[in-house]
């Protein structure tokens, strides 16, 4: 395995985008829903991403890349159709200290974006260590007929009821116990029926603990 498995926490974190076609777009709207402060550099933009500056969703500059653009960027994403500018981004850049995103160019940087499917909270990506984004997406497009809208679901009460019961267990060994019992249990299937009265009676069954706060 080259490639390290890794979340990047983004929120607040300033990025640049070098590009302004399709693939940029897409990146942007992941990053924005990451929360990162980004800036595209490109003199052309697609219609979505030109609304998203107008909005004030991103910040643009309508110019070909500069290196002084990238001083301060935390992940340089580099979506460019042109393979000289690729390599000329690529050399600019120091990547002992600096984290680069090339868009199909794994050898050229030193951070890979995997196919990614959500439910909520929960995350799961898939990587071929590019590879083959195209099995990549496969497999993503596998797992989301696998993992319906009730994981997410279950993951929100797994988290609220976690919170109460580090609060207010104190063995370490039962709550233990407990999470795992909630996570092996068949509260999955009852979510996915709908049974929502079913789902918080057996979530107290298995906690056994009184005046259990139930959100989400």
């Amino acid at each position: 395995m080259r490639y390290f498995p890794v979340f990047l926490d983004l929120q607040g974190k300033p990025v640049a985008v070098i590009g302004g076609g399709r693939v940029a777009e897409r990146k942007v709207l992941t990053l924005l829903a990451c929360g990162a402060r980004v800036t595209v550099i490109s003199p052309a933009l697609t219609p979505k991403l030109s609304y998203l500056a107008r909005a004030g969703a991103i910040r643009r500059c309508a110019r070909r890349w500069r290196p002084a653009d990238l001083k301060e960027a935390f992940l340089i994403v580099a979506t460019t159709n042109d393979r000289k500018t690729q390599a000329e981004i690529a050399r600019r850049i120091d990547l002992n200290s600096r984290l680069l995103n090339m868009a199909d160019d794994p050898a050229r940087c030193n951070v890979i974006a995997p196919s990614v499917m959500t439910r909520g909270d929960l995350t799961i990506a898939v990587s071929t260590g590019g590879k083959s984004p195209a099995l990549a997406r496969r497999i993503r497009l596998e797992l989301e007929r696998s993992f319906g809208a009730e994981y997410g679901k279950f993951l929100n009460l797994l988290g609220s009821v976690r919170q109460e019961v580090q609060s207010r267990v104190p063995s370490i060994a039962r709550r233990r116990r407990i999470l795992q019992r909630l996570a092996a249990s068949d509260l999955l299937t009852l979510l996915r029926q709908g049974k929502k009265r079913q789902v918080q009676k057996r979530i107290r069954q298995i906690v056994g603990l009184k005046n259990l706060t139930l959100n989400g």
